[in-house]
């Protein structure tokens, strides 16, 4: 496992130094990515701990979980400004989702909410997976900690699609009116 971690974090580094030279840009995602696998490298080193190496995904989620959270709570949903880059090459419809962010509450609610669940069903994934990486055997946790992160993952997206399809619902009956 010790090796698969320092191929990792040293390549998530090499990408990130390459990134920032060769287009005078710092990947911000990127580089959360590599420090945090170097962290979880040196650690594991000093500890000889193996349950640190299998809570890397976890730190990783928890932190993805942060972020979009913390998103909400700057008033700017990661989920909207990832729209907005979709849109970039399309100045019409950027300016439209612009507009509409500007202008209605229930957009901006959308947005937020978006991110929210995923923020919080990536941080509770985390919170979940470090308790029992600590709490079961090893070798039991090493297979089951992939399976629950694809079950919280296919959760999002069996949400995201509930609610994609409730949104379009109530947007088409206030239509109707």
């Amino acid at each position: 496992m010790f090796q698969s971690l320092a191929a990792g974090a040293v390549a998530a580094v090499l990408r990130v130094a390459f990134v920032a030279v060769v287009r005078r840009r710092l990947n911000g995602i990127a580089a959360i990515v590599g420090g945090t696998f170097g962290l979880l490298l040196v650690v594991s080193l000093l500890t000889g701990d193996p349950r640190i190496l299998l809570a890397k995904e976890s730190v990783l989620s928890g932190a993805a979980g942060l972020l979009l959270v913390g998103s909400c709570l700057a008033g700017r949903p990661i989920v909207y400004l990832l729209a907005r880059k979709l849109l970039a090459g399309k100045p019409e419809r950027l300016a439209d989702l612009d507009e509409r962010w500007r202008t209605q509450p229930g957009f901006r609610k959308h947005f937020t909410m978006l991110t929210a669940v995923f923020g919080g069903v990536l941080l509770a994934d985390a919170i979940v997976r470090v308790v029992l990486v600590y709490s079961l055997p090893v070798d039991l946790m090493a297979n089951l900690s992939p399976v629950l992160h694809v079950a919280a993952l296919a959760l999002l997206v069996g949400w995201a699609l509930w609610y994609r399809n409730r949104r379009q619902r109530a947007m088409e009956r206030a239509h109707a009116r």
